[in-house]
């Protein structure tokens, strides 16, 4: 329970950045801003300050910026209207949310990274463990050096890791050193059928590198380029019918908190990733989505002219009810799978 919570918490705070993006560069550019809401459906909660209605709503599925300007509300002469500023401004405006994502994501990877150091390497000794899985159940302890399997000698954790994958349901001995005296446990390992190979449900202790924060933030960035590279990756193998990875707001959240069982640096790492893949999927071309708005305006920038608002609404509308329910079956799908 306290895993679901730290992973409900994070995901609302990934919500909360990117729309805040949204909103600080509307303030920036003059855009008069009605509303800033984290959910969608009926109010829970909120205020009214400064002209801007606060609040959050029931259904956690997103969140959303309401421009003035945005649905045609907004006299065509009123200066705060988000269809006066240049197309350059409102483009700011729709790519800062995504902007964020990203760049919260290389904060906490650079956090990480100067706190506690960036894993180079594993060794051979146990840092976490999965409760319920072989490794727990046979009497392994995290700080657990697992020296060798089956007699043959596992200096490094690559080595240990390794030789566990390639033996999915086997019995296997381990010898294991601890404080200072070795002794052998058997352990029989599970297998993971979409991977094809052998768990026991640990992890291996990272040996780190500590870095400066100028270090930090470059390899932040890499980090957060591979990350992009995997997640297009993954988008392709979904365009081409392979839907088995994509989950929805609560299938994300149920991972969230199955990655805290294996520590606070690895949760932070699955944050750091989902941000990005939040600011990727809404970067898509798609109506609705900010990827779909900014189209229309690199349309509108080329041809010199807005899209027909009115034109343009319907097909974000339409966009939108199809997201809806791409979301309800995702989550139908990601609840009926742990049921």
């Amino acid at each position: 329970m306290p895993n679901l919570l730290a992973a409900i918490i994070a995901f609302g705070v990934m919500i909360f950045v990117h729309e805040l993006g949204h909103f600080l560069v509307a303030k920036r550019a003059g855009v008069t801003v009605h509303a800033f809401a984290l959910g969608f459906g009926p109010r829970l909660v909120g205020f009214r300050y400064g002209g801007t209605d606060y609040a959050i709503n029931l259904l956690p599925f997103g969140g959303f910026v309401r421009m003035a300007g945005e649905d045609l509300d907004t006299a065509a002469d009123d200066p705060g209207s988000f269809r006066r500023k240049s197309v350059w401004q409102r483009m700011a405006v729709i790519a800062a949310g995504p902007g964020m994502n990203l760049l919260l994501s290389i904060v906490l990877l650079s956090a990480l990274a100067i706190s506690i150091g960036v894993p180079t390497a594993v060794s051979n000794r146990i840092g976490t463990l999965l409760p319920g899985w072989p490794a727990e159940q046979a009497g392994l302890r995290p700080g657990d050096a697992i020296v060798a399997i089956d007699g043959h000698p596992t200096a490094t954790g690559d080595q240990v890791v390794d030789t566990i994958h390639r033996h999915p349901n086997a019995a296997l001995t381990l010898t294991v050193e601890r404080g200072g005296r070795r002794f052998d446990i058997r352990v029989t390992s599970r297998l993971d059928k979409a991977r094809n190979i052998g768990l026991i449900g640990f992890s291996p202790e990272p040996i780190r590198e500590r870095m400066d924060p100028v270090r930090a933030v470059g390899w932040s960035v890499r980090s957060a380029g591979e990350t992009i590279g995997a997640v297009f990756t993954a988008l392709g193998r979904i365009i081409r019918g392979n839907s088995e990875g994509l989950s929805g707001p609560v299938g994300a959240v149920i991972f969230l908190g199955e990655a805290g069982q294996f520590g606070a640096e690895y949760f932070l790492y699955t944050v750091a990733a989902i941000s990005i893949m939040i600011g990727i999927f809404n970067l898509l071309p798609f109506p609705a989505l900010d990827g779909g708005r900014l189209l229309f305006l690199i349309v509108e920038a080329f041809r010199r002219r807005p899209v027909d608002p009115k034109r343009e609404g319907y097909i974000h509308l339409v966009g939108f009810a199809l997201l809806l329910l791409l979301l309800v079956t995702l989550t139908i799908r990601d609840v009926g799978a742990r049921l």
